[in-house]
């Protein structure tokens, strides 16, 4: 479920149940993404260009803006493109519409999607992966440790993410 940060010049949501804990919106604009303060996020706290760019950076979908200021909004570039990530999900980047288990339909301009079979926000990946130590081919994706990512071998749950209370 998609909680809203609404700025003047543009608004951000999150959808905790995609999140994949890559944590680039904590690296990306610590003024706006900040753990240590509820709401944890707060659009207002950069410039709305900025705020756009780092939400861009989250291959997952989970984060997502809608400009209010007349500026454009994300529009996905050239045609839909998945890529394999080695050992984990499956990036998909353009225009990517989702059918959930519960029949709804939701476009995102990225997603990354289950490719071990084990998770349990199918077809979404939710880090299953690293529990049961999948192994595929694909591109290597650097990931950072984090407080949303406190260690790279185990996924992290819902209830222990410190944005789902905000």
């Amino acid at each position: 479920m998609r909680k809203v940060y609404r700025g003047r010049d543009i608004e951000v949501s999150f959808d905790l149940d995609i999140c994949i804990h890559i944590g680039e919106c904590l690296r990306g604009e610590r003024n706006v993404f900040n753990l240590n303060r509820r709401p944890w996020a707060l659009p207002d706290a950069g410039e709305a260009d900025e705020v756009a760019r780092v939400v861009e950076l989250c291959p997952s979908g989970a984060l997502l803006y809608q400009r209010l200021d007349g500026r454009p909004q994300e529009k996905p570039e050239g045609p839909t493109r998945m890529t394999p990530i080695r050992d984990g999900p499956l990036l998909v980047t353009g225009e990517v519409e989702v059918r959930r288990e519960d029949g709804t339909v939701e476009t995102l301009p990225r997603a990354t999607l289950c490719r071990c079979g084990q998770s349990e926000h199918k077809p979404f990946c939710d880090n299953q992966h690293l529990a049961i130590k999948f192994r595929a081919p694909g591109a290597p994706f650097k990931i950072h440790l984090s407080p949303v990512r406190p260690v790279l071998d185990k996924p992290i749950t819902k209830a222990e993410d410190p944005r789902g209370a905000a």
